[in-house]
């Protein structure tokens, strides 16, 4: 059997929008099994809710695709305490997909002790604050004109360089482990694994090779009590959403 991952359920890059409906979510992994050129999808994941949708119809359909024989594994993203409740009585969950970092910890509160707590794995997207707690974006000026982070209140003039300013512990406790910035964050995030007891699979995005190594080696890093100390209360701090519209994430929805 050749087997792949795929997460097309939910946006849609052609025709801009989200769309969790039955027809479109059977369509999509067609597309993925032709296009990845596999007959089995491992983990199928829906990228981002429709609320306009049930829940229970879009899981429903995912469901459909693993009795066929299709997929092997259900993921979501961006979904609260409550829709991951919801689908999780239509089908197991596996793996929720949703934004968490050293900036953003919002997804504590309701989400990550649901998932515990149903024995789902979360799969931290944008772990490194979209390069920011890689030292990478030091200010806005420096994104390229499309870049999106642009648009992002976050990245704002003036948030940029005052959310840049908290890396400060950040900087000294990879200097003590000489390890980069983009190590530890991704240290702490694996931390969080015996904090509220569920399994944590970072995805952090690159270009480079060079940076797979970097992210991959950090693995080894274990932060003791008082470092994680010192990097709880970043994200208190930041400056700017994640996004300019929150009901795109599950917390603005909770």
């Amino acid at each position: 059997m050749r087997t792949g991952i795929a997460g097309e359920a939910g946006l849609v890059h052609q025709k801009p929008g989200i769309f969790n409906d039955p027809a479109y979510i059977r369509g999509a992994a067609d597309h993925s099994l032709r296009r990845l050129g596999v007959d089995h999808i491992d983990l199928y994941h829906m990228h981002r809710r429709d609320v306009n949708v049930p829940i229970e119809e879009t899981v429903g359909a995912m469901a459909e695709l693993v009795a066929a024989g299709k997929v092997g594994h259900l993921g979501l993203s961006e979904v609260t305490a409550d829709e991951l409740r919801a689908a999780h009585a239509v089908h197991p969950i596996t793996a929720v997909e949703s934004e968490w970092s050293l900036f953003s910890r919002d997804i504590e509160t309701y989400v990550v002790p649901a998932a515990a707590a149903l024995g789902t794995a979360l799969v931290p997207y944008s772990p490194l604050g979209r390069g920011v707690l890689a030292g990478a974006v030091p200010s806005v000026q420096r994104l390229e004109a499309g870049d999106v982070r642009r648009a992002m209140p976050r990245f704002a003039e003036g948030n940029d360089r005052a959310n840049h300013d908290l890396l400060t512990p950040l900087r000294e406790i990879a200097e003590a482990h000489e390890a980069t910035t983009a190590q530890i964050a991704l240290a702490w995030l694996r931390a969080q694994q015996d904090v509220f007891g569920l399994p944590v699979v970072p995805m952090p995005g690159t270009r480079r090779r060079t940076r797979v190594i970097e992210n991959a080696t950090g693995a080894r890093i274990t932060l003791t009590a008082d470092e994680l100390a010192l990097l709880d209360p970043i994200a208190a701090q930041v400056t700017g959403h994640r996004y300019a519209d929150m009901n795109f994430t599950s917390a603005g929805r909770e």
